[in-house]
């Protein structure tokens, strides 16, 4: 039997799945533990990362007596990486809109089933955060197992009528195969209400920022013996989880917004709304980040031509400083009694000669950094320039990743 603190240890490992979190990724045979002394777990296989839809997955087994125990398997989801635009399609496809085919959704599905299917007569448990923990109760439900997951938004209104069914057979048996871990203040964990009925809800910190009572690591704590404290609190409703995230708007603006946004997160729970969305935000947020990035390719470019027209300037300074000398000299000339040999000694005397105004080995130094500068504005602009052309070749392969093969 894990602790609370073992399955948030599991569910934090497979996020070293991604290569985008950890370089290089775990591999089949790394140990962990809870860092408070708990059970001692192995990588059994492979993990699994697919990096154009962003989903990981490992498979772990307790130590006992330094032997995987291959009758207890858990199976880990990730959560979203928010620089993977992968997770973030499918927190839009799936967790809003609602989709399963040809997401994450149905990889996780895929892997369980593999994953049965290589250790027959093992019991399995789900177990994942954030999204992983969406996925985790996705799949616990689907194919009946256990699952303990962390602020996982809840898929009641996505599963099968299969898996609906078996969810209700469980609740109406006193069972509760489900635990879904929920800090009380998290946005996104509660932006789906609790339709699995395996939400416990637990003591958060008011007033804090959007991330820090949905991160595992800063929104849960344990005792001693591994257990969850603050478990067992009341759920808030959206309205007040929205006022807190919005504590530093002034007051008179606070009101408003959060039944606003509250609003906004009740409406995104009706499927046929949350479908819309889903659907737009991934050719969104392409277009947003390629905006971005010619911008960003245009303004690079742009400090290139203001270091090469320095690096002009200064190569024809000295030329033109000689000229100046030059007609000044000329216009010496002019004046009655005053010698070629008076000029020169004045030029000397005074310190009016180029090389006595110029360093010439500065002024190439200078240029020799300028040219350094420019290449390397150059390489950050091809760079842009070509993410922005990969860009939509990438949209596409999610195109097909979220629409089927």
């Amino acid at each position: 039997m894990t602790s609370d603190s073992d399955d948030a240890a599991i569910a934090n490992e497979v996020y070293s799945a991604d290569p985008g979190w950890t370089n290089p990724p775990i591999a089949k045979g790394r140990h962990f533990t809870d860092g408070q002394g708990g059970t001692i777990f192995e990588v059994i296989d492979e993990p699994v990362n697919d990096p154009v839809t962003g989903f990981q997955a490992i498979t772990v087994a307790p130590l006992v007596d330094g032997t995987p125990d291959l009758s207890r398997l858990y199976v880990s989801y990730a959560g979203t990486n928010p620089a993977h635009h992968g997770d973030l399609n499918t927190d839009a496809q799936t967790v809003i809109a609602g989709r399963v085919t040809a997401t994450q959704t149905e990889q996780a599905v895929k892997y369980a089933t593999e994953m049965q299917a290589k250790h027959p007569g093992a019991s399995f448990t789900a177990v994942g955060h954030s999204l992983g923990g969406y996925l985790a109760m996705y799949v616990a439900a689907e194919k009946h197992w256990s699952c303990t997951s962390f602020n996982g938004p809840d898929p009641w209104e996505h599963l099968s009528p299969q898996a609906r069914k078996w969810v209700e057979q469980q609740h109406a048996a006193g069972k509760n195969p489900l635990r879904n871990f929920l800090n009380e203040w998290d946005a996104i964990g509660n932006a789906h209400g609790n339709g699995t009925g395996a939400a416990i809800y637990v003591t958060g910190k008011p007033f804090q920022g959007l991330l820090t009572n949905h991160n595992l690591s800063t929104g849960f704590r344990f005792d001693g013996s591994g257990r969850i404290e603050g478990a067992g609190v009341p759920a808030r409703n959206s309205y007040q989880i929205t006022e807190n995230l919005l504590h530093a708007v002034p007051p008179m603006l606070r009101e408003p917004l959060a039944v606003l946004v509250a609003g906004a997160m009740t409406a995104l729970q009706v499927p046929v709304i949350g479908e819309s969305v889903g659907r737009t935000a991934s050719t969104v947020m392409v277009m947003m980040d390629t905006l971005a990035a010619t911008s960003l390719a245009s303004n690079i470019f742009s400090a290139a031509d203001i270091l090469t027209t320095i690096k002009s300037v200064n190569e024809g300074l000295a030329a033109r400083m000689h000229l100046d000398l030059l007609e000044a000299k000329n216009s010496a000339f002019t004046i009655p009694f005053l010698t070629q040999a008076d000029i020169e000694d004045c030029v000397v005397t005074e310190r009016l000669r180029v090389e006595d105004n110029i360093d010439e080995h500065a002024v190439q130094a200078v240029n020799r950094r300028i040219d350094d500068h420019v290449d390397t504005i150059h390489s950050l602009y091809n760079g842009i320039s070509n993410a922005v052309v990969h860009a939509g070749e990438q949209d596409a392969r999610w195109a097909s990743a979220f629409a089927g093969r």
